[in-house]
């Protein structure tokens, strides 16, 4: 496919200056004036979605065009369903992780909160992280970019690709943030960088055995919850789904739980794809 590069730098280079752009027009907001972190959020979220949806969509047409292939996309509404399957299996992983770490004695769960203490406050970051984080960045990475890969490589080989991209595509934020004083690059970007290459993959495999954008899509935004209501809840003014106190020092507990939405996800959907495959092939 001669566009082919065309589509992957299109598909970068617009999830990548969105990003960096929502987050320069959040901050320029809050300095001046004085607006509250979900007002903030809300702005970057906007402005993510505003360049990022409509520019993929339009190479997505154009791409359709060359490979001939437009009928029912990864990422058409039919295909929504799809949006259940990935948001309700991560969070199934995440209390899965929970209950273990409880059973092995890692932690010691305390008290359940009412869902009236965190419920809305869940509601409201699910809303932003849906139009800041999950449609826009799977629109652009797993939908365009890995549908490009897909016409010219192996599904497996398209994974691990589109996985490297999407590494790049957090470190050139963190770039472009630290060029301009908003930020500096540290170790910690290390640990990041392989956090979102095992995220990525479990992204990938889920869009693969589904065949729907829309697993991605919940998928993401099931993590991201988990992650701020669950296993890390600190920054978003509601109490957490529940309290437990830790018994391994460093964050032990923290990286086990995300080990299972993630590790747990990647070895099920490998399990299932290989399973399908060999009826398949019976």
């Amino acid at each position: 496919m001669k566009n082919k590069y065309i589509f992957l730098l299109g598909g970068w280079a617009t999830a990548t200056i969105g990003l960096f752009l929502a987050t320069v027009a959040g901050t320029i907001a809050e300095e001046q004036f004085l607006i509250t972190r979900n007002t903030r959020l809300i702005i970057q979220a906007a402005v993510m979605s505003i360049i990022v949806v409509p520019i993929i969509l339009r190479l997505y047409v154009k791409f359709h065009k060359e490979t001939r292939q437009t009928q029912n996309p990864a990422y058409s509404i039919k295909r929504s369903h799809h949006f259940f399957t990935g948001f309700l299996f991560v969070m199934g992983l995440a209390f899965a992780g929970l209950f273990m770490a409880n059973a092995f004695g890692w932690l010691e769960i305390e008290q359940w909160h009412n869902p009236s203490s965190w419920l809305s406050a869940f509601l409201i970051n699910m809303l932003i992280a849906f139009f800041y984080e999950a449609l826009p960045e799977e629109l652009a990475l797993r939908g365009l970019i890995f549908d490009t890969l897909r016409e010219r490589f192996a599904t497996w080989i398209s994974v691990i690709m589109q996985t490297l991209i999407f590494m790049a595509f957090s470190l050139s934020v963190n770039i472009l943030q630290t060029l301009i004083g908003m930020g500096s690059l540290n170790i910690t970007i290390i640990s990041n960088l392989v956090l979102f290459f095992i995220f990525g993959i479990a992204l990938a495999l889920i869009r693969v055995f589904t065949g729907s954008l829309w697993a991605s899509i919940g998928f993401h935004l099931g993590y991201l919850e988990m992650t701020r209501f669950l296993v890390m809840p600190t920054e978003y003014g509601a109490q957490p789904v529940v309290s437990f106190q830790e018994n391994i020092p460093y964050g032990g507990n923290m990286f086990f739980i995300i080990g299972v939405m993630l590790f747990g996800a990647i070895f099920i959907l490998l399990l299932l794809l290989s399973i399908r495959r060999w009826v398949v092939k019976r």
